[in-house]
């Protein structure tokens, strides 16, 4: 008798990898058969040498694979380099889209196991391109800007935490210094405490105030004000508040704020370090309106030359500032709230380009106009819009290596003085629109507070 022992031969092999940061990779290989049958194979390696090392031994058995893993911190790098020495390589999937995938195959139950698995099907669903890694410095300049834009936001949340603490304990001393922060700060700083400051002389409050108000009139009464308001304070907290105590946690919140600010000027001169180093002046992402030292660096990082996007769209994608669709059956609701798919940073970044661009480019200024006077959108939602035409347009400069050239509304090339003349005067937006649109936007976090 004749037994047929061949095995069935074998037709894809997918693997998938849960990576972690300070536990083991999770790894998934799946293997699919001619005939249907599917073969999983499960394990882990520790993210060391020895652990990368195994990895590449297992995937070197199927040359040519391409591993699917989502952009957990840096560890993908890692990866990457392991795969490769396999003859292999590696493919990235967004966290949300895992997440979906994951609510969609497995429910929404999470774990090591489950994610590998998860991930070494989404070649089934997504398009999956192998990852390009960027060159030693351009990551150093992602990395750097990356870290930036953390400490901008720790220093936003410890001017917060002084301005929260103002607000409850000495609001009136607040509101006397007419919303000047280096006003503020500087008084403070030197005066902490509200006895010292109602005791202090009225000449000095005064040339403290008039060195950080330059050519605001009454600054003489505006030192007074702050003077009575501490005196009326201390008097008021006199037995219920520890004063001493209070100044203590004023000085610790400026001290905060410095901190940051000296981190954030650290962070800063090396991005722009790096990216003097890959782009020298950079002349041609600085043609464009809205862009200048603090955002450049931060879209170079991420962008590069543009060549790695086939497209404008594909770009606007990737900083995640395109209109999210959702449809079931019949229903489809298209124009929802934007992706948010890519690089935090870097949406922040091409946001705040739009706020300066829209100000001197007459074609932006006339979409904002637009959007705010006869759509009715609110300042966010059309500052959002005028960002995504700008991805769009710095992919086409840098894909096409040659300067941006302002043009009016009907295509005319027109200087930057003119250009800016048109966007400030003829699409600017009238005062009782953004009025509206500032009422709608309060009311509605006011119905938020209250539901």
């Amino acid at each position: 008798m004749f037994i047929n022992t061949t095995e069935p031969a074998l037709a894809r092999v997918q693997v998938g990898i849960d990576a972690a940061v300070v536990a083991d990779h999770h790894v998934t290989i799946r293997q699919t058969m001619a005939d249907g049958q599917v073969h999983l194979s499960r394990f882990h390696v520790p993210p060391t040498i020895a652990g990368l090392s195994r990895l590449t031994e297992r995937l070197g058995e199927f040359p040519g694979i391409v591993a699917v893993a989502e952009p957990t911190s840096m560890t993908w790098l890692g990866l990457h380099v392991a795969a490769q020495r396999a003859g292999g390589d590696l493919a990235l999937v967004g966290t949300r889209h895992a997440a979906r995938l994951r609510g969609a195959i497995s429910g929404k139950h999470k774990s090591d196991v489950i994610d590998a698995d998860v991930l070494s099907m989404a070649a089934d669903v997504f398009t999956l391109s192998p990852l390009t890694p960027p060159t030693p410095t351009q990551l150093a300049l992602r990395r750097a800007v990356v870290r930036r834009g953390k400490l901008v936001i720790d220093g936003n949340r410890a001017r917060r935490r002084l301005i929260s603490l103002a607000r409850w304990a000495f609001p009136d001393v607040w509101t006397a210094f007419a919303g000047s922060w280096p006003t503020a700060t500087a008084v403070l700083t030197r005066w902490p405490d509200l006895r010292a400051l109602a005791g202090a002389r009225r000449s000095t409050v005064t040339a403290v105030v008039a060195a950080h108000t330059r050519g605001v009139p009454g600054v003489a009464d505006r030192a007074g004000a702050i003077r009575s308001a501490a005196a009326a304070w201390g008097e008021f907290w006199d037995g219920r508040l520890d004063l001493d105590a209070l100044a203590w946690e004023v000085g610790e919140h400026l001290h905060d704020i410095v901190a940051a600010g000296e981190q954030i000027d650290r962070a800063t001169a090396q991005a722009h370090h790096y990216w003097a180093a890959l782009y020298g002046d950079d002349p041609l992402l600085l043609s464009l309106p809205g862009m200048g030292p603090m955002t450049a660096p931060t879209i170079r990082a991420f962008l590069g030359d543009g060549t790695r996007f086939a497209t404008a769209k594909a770009a606007a994608s990737y900083v995640g500032l395109t209109p999210s669709t959702w449809s079931s059956g019949t229903v489809v609701q298209p124009s929802r709230a934007i992706t948010k798919e890519g690089p935090a940073v870097l949406r922040l970044a091409f946001y705040q380009a739009a706020g300066g661009a829209r100000r001197v480019d007459p074609q932006l200024a006339a979409t904002y106009r637009h959007l705010m006077v006869e759509r009715g959108h609110c300042h966010t939602q059309a500052t959002v819009a005028v960002a995504r035409k700008l991805v769009e347009r710095t992919w086409t400069v840098l894909t096409r290596g040659e300067p941006y050239q302002c043009r009016d509304v009907d295509g005319r090339t027109v200087t930057r003085v003119v250009a800016k003349d048109q966007a400030r005067h003829e699409h600017a937006v009238p005062p009782e629109v953004r009025a509206r649109a500032r009422a709608r936007s309060a009311a509605t976090h006011r119905s938020k507070l209250t539901k």
